[in-house]
C-alpha cells in the first residue's frame, strides 16, 4: 500500500500542509526529489485547491448539475446502490476497494475515482449519492476535497474534458495483475444478479 496516510491528519487539522512541505524540502536537499516527493506535493496542491473551489461555489458543491448548471447523469436504484455501497457488485476491484472502506475508514486515490466512476457511469446513480456515503465512512472526509472530486469524476466540477468513465477491467490488471487486493478484500464474492425483479426498485427521478 504505497500511501502516505496523512489525510486524516490533514482532515482533523493534526498536521498542516505546510508542515508536510517543509519536510519534503528538508528530504528532497538530504536526499534528492524522486516521483514519491513529486507526488505528495501534487496532492497537497490538490488538496488545497479544492478548499479554494469550494469556497468559491459555496452551495453548488453540493448541487447535481454541479458548477457549471448542466445535465448529470443518474438516478437512483436503491438495490444497486445498497449493493455498491456493500462491495456487492459485478465489478471486483470495486467490491475490495468498498469493503476496505467499510471496515478500515480508508480508500486509496485511486479506488475513490474507481468505485465513483462505477456508481456514476456502470450503475447509472446520481453521483451525489456516492459521495454523502462517503462522507458517513471516511477518517480523512473533508468537504470541499470530497465533493470536489465527486463532481470531476461525474462530469459536473470545472474539468472542461467532461466526466471520467475508467475501464475498471483494464484498471484492475494494471494496478492488481496478480489480485494480491481484490483477494484480501474478498472482491470476487459476489451476487451474480445486481439488479432483483422487485418492483420496488424501479428508478426514482432525482431531484436537484
Amino acid at each position: 500500500e504505497n500511501s502516505t496516510k496523512f489525510s486524516a491528519w490533514l482532515a482533523q487539522g493534526s498536521i498542516s500542509p505546510k508542515q508536510i512541505k517543509a519536510c519534503l524540502d528538508v528530504y528532497e536537499r538530504d536526499h534528492g526529489a524522486n516521483d514519491s516527493t513529486y507526488w505528495i506535493f501534487f496532492e497537497l496542491l490538490w488538496r488545497d485547491y479544492f478548499h479554494g473551489y469550494g469556497l468559491h461555489y459555496g452551495r453548488q458543491l453540493f448541487a447535481r448539475q454541479g458548477i457549471r448548471g448542466q445535465g448529470a447523469q443518474g438516478s437512483f436504484y436503491p438495490e444497486r446502490f445498497k449493493k455498491w455501497c456493500q462491495g456487492n457488485t459485478p465489478y471486483p476491484i470495486v467490491n475490495a476497494c468498498m469493503r476496505q472502506l467499510n471496515q478500515t475508514g480508508y480508500m486509496s486515490n485511486r479506488g475513490r475515482q474507481l468505485v465513483a466512476s462505477c456508481l456514476i457511469y456502470d450503475l447509472g446513480i446520481d453521483w451525489r449519492y456516492g459521495a454523502a456515503y462517503f462522507e458517513s465512512q471516511l477518517l480523512d472526509y473533508d468537504v470541499a476535497s470530497n465533493w470536489g472530486n465527486w463532481q470531476y469524476i461525474a462530469g459536473v466540477g470545472a474539468d472542461p474534458r467532461g466526466g471520467r468513465h475508467f475501464n475498471l477491467d483494464k484498471q484492475a490488471r494494471t494496478y492488481d495483475p496478480e489480485q494480491r487486493f481484490i483477494q484480501t478484500w474478498g472482491g470476487n464474492d459476489f451476487d451474480q444478479n445486481l439488479d432483483s425483479v422487485d418492483a420496488a426498485d424501479w428508478p426514482i427521478s432525482p431531484t436537484s
